[in-house]
């Protein structure tokens, strides 16, 4: 601009202006990128929650499916095996970074999260992917929820996903509760449908935490076909992919394939079928309040997660510690995670086997052990081989 004394008048930059030329002289510091990777951030945590955002993709990453995750990289390249963080009932994906409560007894406090735990071993942005299957009406009703070709879609599709944007053809799968039988669900889903194992074989390793793969004891509290709590509901007659946690019972009244000892579509027997994945179990036993949460099937309660035998299971381990489950019936009407009830009230339950496990996760996923082997690092509380 020129001054009414014909000198050029010194203007400020517009903040256009400033943006570019503070992302140049980044990019040349090597300080900026506008393709580094987003960590996932939980925000302020209170048990068993994070408050951080839904969506936490990096921007390249755009898998289009479910109602929020994290994961990507833009510049990254992923050279380890990516890993898969499938959440569970009532949860969603940015909760795994969710902080760590305790100490349990006189065992030392885990320091890290399971996100942050594989952060701290070296693993990229792009190497640890979450997604969140279900919807925020369906995660404040947890008793509504169960196992279908609508959630199996998600699943699989983000799978699928990953593989694409990180080049490789196999992933690590980390599932929790509701997340294990939904990913076990979905890849059998979708080998049967498509007459192959392609769904299987893409995957390498799968961490079961807490899963009711032998369905929930504390659902013969309520009934296989009760409306109000259709999460413990048995086996669809008319479309055998869809099914809840209620227990098999061998009869024609709430017969449950998946939840039962017998079959292909059985979720305990797994292993067997799909032998050339290694399995792992991370379980709370009897200190877990949603298997263990009613008088019903107590007996059975603390085996509800425990695969079948098999050469390919490397470890199940039993992480519960505190008090048992209360024995009680259970309030499925105010079911939720927050519900704090068992050893995750003083010790490890349902929830905090999950929280507090990432350095065992990490071994199981990162070395050929077995057994309590596949205990590493971990020192924050007993750890039993099932």
């Amino acid at each position: 601009m020129i001054n009414s004394r014909g000198r050029k008048r010194a203007t400020l930059p517009t903040m256009k202006q400033l943006f570019i030329e503070c992302a140049i002289v980044g990019v040349i510091a090597g300080t900026v990128s506008t393709a580094e990777a987003r960590t996932l951030e939980c925000g302020t945590f209170k048990f068993p929650r994070c408050s951080g955002p839904d969506y936490q993709y990096d921007r390249k990453f755009k898998p289009k499916l479910g109602f929020g995750g994290f994961g990507g990289g833009g510049s990254c390249k992923a050279t380890r095996t990516p890993v898969v963080f499938i959440h569970g009932n009532a949860d969603r994906a940015t909760n795994w970074d969710s902080g760590i409560t305790g100490p349990i007894g006189n065992f030392e406090k885990p320091k890290n999260s399971v996100y942050d735990t594989f952060k701290a071993h070296g693993y990229k942005d792009c190497e640890l992917f979450g997604i969140t299957y279900l919807t925020k009406a369906e995660r404040d009703a947890p008793q509504s929820n169960y196992h279908s070709p609508e959630k199996y879609k998600i699943i699989k599709g983000f799978i699928d996903a990953v593989k694409t944007y990180t080049g490789q053809t196999k992933v690590d799968v980390v599932t929790h509760s509701l997340g294990v039988s939904m990913t076990i669900a979905s890849l059998t889903y979708y080998d049967a449908q498509n007459g192959g194992h392609e769904a299987w074989d893409s995957v390498r390793k799968f961490v079961n935490i807490a899963g009711g793969i032998r369905g929930l004891s504390s659902c013969l509290y309520t009934g296989y076909a009760n409306p109000l709590v259709k999460t413990c509901g048995s086996e669809n007659a008319l479309n055998r992919y869809i099914f809840g946690f209620y227990p098999d019972t061998g009869t024609a009244l709430g017969f449950n394939d998946w939840t039962g000892a017998e079959g292909p579509f059985s979720m305990r027997r797994a292993p067997m079928v799909d032998n050339s994945v290694e399995f792992y179990t991370l379980h709370a036993g009897e200190h877990d309040q949603i298997h263990c949460g009613t008088l019903q099937g107590i007996a059975d309660c603390s085996k509800g997660a425990l695969f079948l035998k098999s050469p390919n299971i490397k470890a199940q381990l039993n992480i519960g510690a505190g008090a048992n489950a209360e024995q009680v019936d259970f309030n499925f009407k105010d079911w939720s995670p927050f519900v704090q009830m068992g050893g995750d009230a003083d010790g490890i339950g349902h929830f905090k086997a999950k929280n507090n496990s990432g350095e065992i996760i990490y071994q199981m996923l990162n070395s050929d052990c077995t057994g309590l082997d596949c205990k590493g690092s971990y020192a924050g509380g007993p750890v039993i081989a099932d």
